[in-house]
C-alpha cells in the first residue's frame, strides 16, 4: 500500500525544519566555565546563550507541516511536529512554563516501575586519557569502515554532554573539554555509533525521513538501547542505575527548586563536580536557572533503562527496533505488514 503523496510532502517539510534547528547550540550555555567560577565565589548562577533569532520563522514552518491525520503515520508526523514546536518555543521564551510544556509533551515526566533485577557488567576503572582529537579520529574511522561517508565529526565547545549525535545533520559532535578513557571510548562507540548513528541510518532508508530523525516518544527507547549496548561493550560504571534514578529524581526537584538549592542537596550525595554537572544539565536553556524550572530530558535515561530492560525481559524482538528511531510502543510489525516500512536489514 503506497504512502499518500501529501504524507511524503509533510515528511520532507518536517525534515527541513529539523535540519534548520540546531537545538544544542541554543540550549547549552556559552559561558559554563565563567558561570561556574562565579558560582564558586558565592554568586548566583547565570548563563548566556546563543539566541534563537529565527524562532518565529521556525514556528511558521512547523505550522505549515500538514500531514494527513487520517493516516497512522500522518499522526506520527503530527506528534513529532508538536514536539519540535514546543522545543522552538522553549528556546525562544526560556521560561519555566515553556520548558514544562516541552517536558510534558515529550513524556519526560513519565514514571516507570523499576524492572526486575538486571545486573550489567561493571566497567573496570581506567585512568587512561585519550586526546579528544584521537577520539574524533576513532569515530571517523569507525564511520568510514561502515561506509557512512555522509557523517561528519567535529568538536563543539558549546556542549554539556561529552558526545552529541545530530541525526538530521548527520553529525557527531564532541565536547573538547571531555575526559575520555580507552574504556570510555569503547563504550561511546557502542552507545553513540552502534545505536544512535546506526538507527538514524536505518531510518534514512525508510520511505519517511521521520524514521531517521526520530518518532515522537522514541527517545527513551533510543537511550535505553544505547545503555544496553554500552553495557555489553564495556560495562556500565559502578552504580550506574542508581545514578540514573537519582538524576530522574533530581529533575523532579529541579521543577520546584533553583540551581543553588538543588546543588546543595546533591553535593553531599555525588560531590561538587557531579552536582554541578547535574544541575547544569537540568537547568540549561532557562533564562533564570535560580528560579524553579527544569529541562527534564535527562529523565529519559532512567525511563529508557527501565523500559528497555523490561521489554527485553518480556521477550521483545530487537529486530523490530532496527527499522530506525522508533520506540518499543510503536506497532512496527503492523506498519511493515501494511507496506509502509521496509523490514529491518
Amino acid at each position: 500500500m503506497p504512502l499518500p503523496p501529501e504524507l511524503l510532502r509533510a515528511d520532507l517539510a518536517l525534515d527541513a525544519v529539523q535540519r534548520r534547528l540546531d537545538a544544542s547550540h541554543h540550549l547549552n550555555p556559552m559561558d559554563e566555565v565563567e558561570a561556574r567560577a562565579r558560582f564558586l565565589r558565592g554568586g548566583p548562577v547565570r548563563f548566556r546563550y546563543h539566541p534563537l533569532r529565527d524562532a518565529d520563522e521556525l514556528l511558521r514552518a512547523c505550522d505549515a507541516v500538514r500531514p494527513p491525520e487520517h493516516h497512522p503515520l500522518g499522526r506520527e508526523l503530527v506528534d513529532a511536529t508538536v514536539e519540535l514546536r514546543h522545543a522552538v518555543l522553549a528556546l525562544r521564551d526560556r521560561t519555566s512554563a515553556a520548558f514544562d510544556a516541552l517536558n510534558a509533551v515529550s513524556g519526560w515526566y513519565d514514571e516507570v516501575g523499576v524492572p526486575p533485577d538486571f545486573q550489567p557488567a561493571v566497567r573496570a576503572p581506567d585512568d587512561s586519557v585519550v586526546p579528544i582529537e584521537q577520539v574524533a579520529q576513532t569515530f571517523r574511522n569507525v564511520l568510514a569502515e561502515r561506509g557512512l561517508n555522509r557523517w561528519t565529526v567535529r568538536q563543539d565547545p558549546v556542549m554539556s554532554a561529552r558526545v552529541v549525535v545530530d541525526a538530521p545533520r548527520a553529525e557527531v559532535r564532541l565536547n573538547p573539554r571531555a575526559t575520555i578513557s580507552e574504556t570510555d571510548l569503547r563504550a561511546l562507540v557502542a552507545h553513540e555509533l552502534d545505536v544512535h548513528v546506526a538507527r538514524a541510518e536505518a531510518g534514512r532508508r525508510q520511505p519517511l525521513r521521520l524514521f531517521g530523525n526520530g518518532l515522537a516518544g522514541s527517545l527513551a527507547t533510543e537511550e535505553g538501547l544505547a545503555l544496553h549496548a554500552e553495557a555489553a561493550a564495556a560495562g556500565l560504571p559502578a552504580g550506574a542505575a542508581d545514578r540514573l534514578a537519582l538524576l530522574a529524581a533530581a529533575a523532579r526537584r529541579a521543577k520546584e527548586q533553583g540551581f543553588t538549592g538543588l546543588y546543595r542537596g546533591l553535593e553531599p550525595l555525588i560531590g561538587a563536580n557531579g552536582a554541578w554537572t547535574t544541575c547544569l544539565r537540568l537547568k540549561r536553556g532557562l533564562a533564570d536557572p535560580e528560579a524553579p524550572g527544569v529541562y527534564a530530558k535527562d529523565r529519559v535515561y532512567w525511563i529508557g533503562w527501565c523500559t528497555v530492560t523490561r521489554w527485553i525481559q518480556q521477550g521483545g524482538e530487537r529486530r523490530w527496533l532496527g527499522v530506525g528511531k522508533v520506540g518499543t510502543q510503536h506497532p512496527v510489525a503492523a506498519w511493515i505488514a501494511a507496506g509502509w516500512l521496509n523490514p529491518p536489514g
